[in-house]
């Protein structure tokens, strides 16, 4: 008979998970990535988040010193600003959270659907050249929805968020599990991965 017991037993050791910035600096690791990188190969706006992610919350990006009222008191407090980049671990779950909120105040209370639209791997060098395709890629995910949409005699909502985080750029998008129709009544609607799956095959082969 096997038996197991919590009691006695020694707690597990805290896990203690490095920041971005200590990932990036240690051993001068992004310095020396980058100074093997070909000239162009990358973006000035990447280079420009991770330096921005590395000086956040130091005395790089500024501060801002507390002094005690009292003129008998000599302790001073130095607070440093953050970088407040989207792409900041820090700042930009803040931002994140807050657009949410505000998101939740304009969209309907009703059920949702999630989608996800992503690319082949031989159509990340393009996006990554043309970033332009980016919105347009998009723009072709929101209009095969619509296209299902009207075909149900639904106007439904859409929003679209497009991650580039990575090699493989995609498209989240959330849409009405259903709408509005022609005669002013709601109308439930879902939609089927196998029919967005093989118009966005259709579509994204167009590029």
């Amino acid at each position: 008979m096997w038996h197991s017991s919590l009691a006695g037993r020694s707690r597990p050791a805290l896990l203690i998970l490095p920041r971005f910035a200590d990932i990036f600096q240690q051993g001068n690791r992004w310095l020396n990535w980058l100074e093997k990188q070909p000239e162009g190969a990358v973006r000035p706006v990447v280079i420009e988040s991770v330096t921005k992610i590395m000086a956040c919350g130091t005395t790089l990006m500024g501060y801002t010193q507390w002094c005690c009222s009292s003129p008998d008191c000599c302790h001073t407090k130095n607070v440093c600003f953050r970088c407040k980049s989207r792409f900041c671990p820090h700042c930009g779950v803040k931002a994140g959270a807050q657009w949410i909120q505000y998101l939740l105040s304009l969209v309907p209370d009703c059920p949702w659907q999630h989608i996800v639209f992503t690319l082949p791997c031989q159509y990340w060098s393009l996006m990554f050249h043309n970033r332009w395709l980016l919105a347009e890629m998009s723009r072709i995910a929101a209009d095969m929805i619509l296209e299902i949409c009207h075909q149900a005699d639904v106007e439904p909502g859409i929003f679209t968020v497009i991650h580039t985080w990575g090699r493989d750029p995609h498209i989240h998008l959330s849409t009405t599990a259903g709408g509005v129709t022609s005669g002013h009544t709601w109308k439930n609607l879902h939609f089927y991965a196998r029919k967005v799956m093989s118009m966005w095959r259709i579509r994204g082969s167009v590029w």
